[in-house]
């Protein structure tokens, strides 16, 4: 099982990897007011859930079986991570009415045991 990200800006480069197409200053703002507080797994997953939905429909199935198979892990594994993809991702987007493009590869990776 590969290992979950376990920083902040190691999920924004695991998610580069996944999505070339994520600018380079993606998730470089902080969660805080503070001028040293850095990204948190949060607001990385914020700011990813309007990537996601402004450009789902040009997402392959290859990288969209790569993000499913990371949602899983990260689920699986209870922590800050996980609880980051739940409420910052998965909840925005069934509000942004995206999660059915996801759905089908996330229930795939579940049924294999999560990778």
């Amino acid at each position: 099982m590969k290992s979950l990200p376990q920083s902040a800006s190691e999920l924004r480069n695991t998610l580069q990897a996944i999505f070339p197409s994520l600018p380079a200053d993606f998730a470089s703002s902080g969660e805080s007011v503070f001028a040293d507080a850095g990204p948190t797994y949060h607001s990385v997953m914020r700011e990813f859930a309007y990537f996601f939905a402004k450009d789902v429909d040009r997402f392959t199935d290859r990288q969209l079986r790569k993000f499913a198979e990371l949602v899983a892990r990260a689920l699986a594994a209870p922590g800050a991570l996980g609880n980051a993809i739940d409420t910052c991702f998965l909840e925005h987007a069934r509000q942004l009415k995206i999660d059915q493009r996801l759905e089908p590869f996330l229930s795939a990776v579940r049924k294999e045991g999560g990778r």
